[in-house]
C-alpha cells in the first residue's frame, strides 16, 4: 500500500468556534434583552460564532490542529473548518462582521502566536470575525438595524446579512 502525503494549500482556510448544543452561548444570549432594548419584536435566539481566518500553507490536518489544541475548549466548545455547520444556520438570518483592513485584531494576534507555540508553520497571517445566527419572525430591515445597533462598528468593521 502506497500512502500519499496531502499537500499543503496556499490560500486561506476558515476554522468556526462556537458553544455546543445545550451549553449557555453568554454572548448571544446577552444579545436578547439588548435586542429587547431597541424594541425590535421577533428575535426568539442569537448564537455567536467566532471565525478564525488563516493565510498560509494550509494542510487539512494543520487547520485540524490548529482548532483542536488551540482554539475550542475541548469541554464547552466546537469547531468547523470552513463555513459553520448547515444545521446552525438553516433557516435563520446570519450576520457577517468583519473588521476593516488595518484594524488591529487582538484576537488575531494571540492566535498566530498561539499557533507558533504549538509549533505549526506555514501560517502567514490570522484575522479574525463574528458570526451572529439569529433566529426569529424578524425582518432584514430589523436585522439590519440590530447588526448597525448592537453587532457591527460601522467606523472599524463591516457587515453582510444572509437569510439562509
Amino acid at each position: 500500500m502506497v500512502k500519499t502525503k496531502v499537500k499543503p494549500i496556499a490560500g486561506t482556510g476558515q476554522i468556526c468556534v462556537y458553544i455546543k448544543d445545550g451549553l449557555v452561548d453568554a454572548v448571544g444570549d446577552g444579545l436578547l434583552p439588548d435586542i429587547a432594548d431597541l424594541n425590535i419584536p421577533g428575535v426568539s435566539a442569537v448564537r455567536h460564532i467566532t471565525v478564525y481566518s488563516l493565510e498560509g500553507k494550509l494542510a487539512p490536518a494543520k487547520l485540524q490542529r490548529i482548532g483542536a489544541e488551540l482554539l475550542a475548549d475541548p469541554i464547552t466548545q466546537e469547531f468547523s473548518i470552513g463555513d459553520p455547520p448547515p444545521e446552525l444556520t438553516k433557516g435563520a438570518w446570519v450576520v457577517h462582521v468583519k473588521y476593516n483592513h488595518g484594524v488591529t485584531d487582538p484576537a488575531a494576534e494571540s492566535a498566530e502566536k498561539g499557533i507558533a507555540d504549538i509549533g505549526v508553520a506555514g501560517v502567514a497571517n490570522v484575522t479574525t470575525s463574528r458570526i451572529y445566527i439569529l433566529r426569529g419572525r424578524v425582518s432584514k430591515t430589523s436585522i439590519d438595524a440590530i447588526t448597525r445597533r448592537l453587532l457591527a462598528n460601522p467606523v472599524i468593521q463591516t457587515y453582510a446579512i444572509e437569510k439562509m
